[in-house]
């Protein structure tokens, strides 16, 4: 079987996965932030205006907020897999530089 990237190769740099993770993060702290206003506008909109577009325009609005809170849950969640990702890399890292340094395993 030959590998499916056999011309190309990459290279993995821990700082700029932890600054993705970081981005990641605060773009939700961000989305969540906003969920509070658009809430709100969800529930003022029906009144302001009268009838089914106001009814309308609040159930859009309130369904974009549900998206936000959904949105903001999944770039958390994916923020702390990039997190624990570059971490574990690390990690292996060390322990491989480590092994390296103190020689062969006796056998």
């Amino acid at each position: 079987m030959t590998h499916p990237l056999s011309a190309a190769s990459f290279a993995v740099r821990p700082s700029e996965v932890e600054a993705l993770g970081a981005e990641l993060a605060a773009l939700a702290v961000d989305l969540d932030h906003d969920v509070c206003g658009v809430r709100s506008a969800a529930a003022w909109l029906p009144g302001a205006l009268d009838g089914r577009p106001g009814w309308m325009a609040g159930a859009t609005v309130a369904a974009w907020a549900r998206l936000q809170e959904i949105l903001a849950a999944r770039a958390g969640a994916l923020a702390d897999s990039v997190s624990a990702a570059t971490a574990a890399y690390r990690a292996e890292d060390a322990a491989l530089a480590g092994r390296a340094r103190s020689g062969p395993a006796p056998r």
